[in-house]
């Protein structure tokens, strides 16, 4: 039995990373124990259950009461975790290269034999970028010391994290879905539309938590401009607040000064997006760093044109009904042309051409799996 610790993995806004390491748990065949370290506690214990009927054990190493906790703790507590619990690979997930340094360094200290470090973005999100992208540029060029393989999920993640590493010694690994789950479906879209009072709507949608990331301020604003042009839209936003509220009440307050209340949906979470994107006609996602977005694979998968910020790896257009738009202010009619040439596309199943392209979690497993196979 091979034991692995996926570290820095939660279930807060059922992010991409989550979604992706979830599939891989849930999908992974026998001989393999894959236990998850995380650094704020689940969100849904039911999240909890599934992932023990599969044998993962859930392990918290935050600090109680703290969104915020130095690195010097959870280096300290992962340390721990992995002196009581051997392990034979660490896999390390990160947005920035000083957390992936604090966790590398807990791992070698404990004498774990392979250390994995797998970038998941392009940029820094929450308080203090200024001083996180320092911090982050002075410890990438750490990494290599410590690690034992190195994973990206594109070449921009790869870029941010490693730009001391040749490219060709960084191992892609395709963010995949179950592509069958979202598979398009006409009925599932009729049920979906109806249920949620949309069915004479055009629907903008967006997945994505309410960060600085993801830019919610700017959709506001395309949105507006679009509804002039298309009154019969509606933008459906889902995602969470958890630990962003001041971000969420910015919006819910320029929604409102803007008077667009009645045409905003904020719908919060769900365990089945797959079911809402049937229901919308058009998915944007204007962010402002993404390493691969699994909500853009989602979307394609879903049948969905799709309109992506420039900031976005073109990797991320993986069929014929995706276009790029800037974020800057003076973009923003570019965006209304792009989603409005989108508009008549007649939904199809895109699924042979997202598995075509390597999309599907069955290849992602065979990557995880091809990570660990000399431990």
């Amino acid at each position: 039995m091979k034991k692995i610790l996926e570290v820095n993995v939660d279930d807060q806004g059922l992010g991409g990373v989550y979604s992706l390491v979830r599939s891989v748990i849930l999908g992974k065949p026998e001989g393999y124990q894959m236990d998850i370290a995380c650094i704020m506690h689940f969100a849904d214990n039911a999240h909890i259950k599934e992932l023990n009927d599969r044998g993962t054990q859930v392990y918290f190493i935050g600090r109680e009461g703290h969104n915020h906790v130095s690195m010097r703790d959870l280096e300290q507590n992962l340390y721990q975790l992995l002196m009581k619990n051997k392990y034979d690979c660490v896999h390390i997930h990160a947005d920035t290269a000083y957390r992936m340094y604090a966790f590398g360094h807990a791992a070698k200290r404990a004498g774990v034999r392979k250390i994995i470090f797998h970038s998941h973005a392009a940029g820094v999100d929450g308080n203090y970028l200024i001083v996180k992208k320092f911090l982050h540029r002075v410890y990438r060029g750490r990494l290599k010391k410590i690690g034992s393989c190195f994973a990206a999920c594109s070449d921009l993640a790869a870029a941010w994290m490693y730009p001391g590493i040749p490219r060709e010694k960084v191992i892609q690994i395709n963010n995949g879905i179950d592509l069958n789950r979202f598979r398009f479906d006409a009925d599932t879209r009729r049920e979906m539309r109806e249920e949620l009072g949309l069915s004479d709507y055009f629907v903008v949608g967006h997945v994505g938590r309410f960060s600085y990331q993801k830019n919610h301020e700017y959709l506001i604003r395309v949105f507006q401009a679009f509804k002039k042009e298309v009154p019969k839209a509606k933008l459906l936003l889902i995602g969470s607040h958890d630990g962003t509220k001041e971000i969420w009440d910015r919006i819910r307050e320029m929604t409102a000064q803007a008077r667009l209340s009645e045409d905003v949906i904020f719908y919060g979470t769900t365990d089945h997006v797959e079911r809402m994107m049937q229901a919308m006609d058009l998915f944007v996602l204007p962010s402002r760093f993404e390493g691969l977005p699994v909500v853009g694979v989602e979307a394609q998968a879903c049948g969905l044109p799709v309109v992506y910020s420039d900031r976005i790896t073109r990797e991320a257009a993986l069929t014929d009904r995706v276009s790029f738009a800037g974020i800057e202010e003076k973009d923003i009619d570019a965006w209304v042309r792009a989603m409005k040439d989108q508009m008549n596309l007649e939904r199809t199943d895109m699924v042979p051409f997202l598995r075509k392209e390597g999309f599907d979690i069955n290849d992602t497993i065979q990557s995880f799996l091809n990570l660990y196979k000399d431990v």
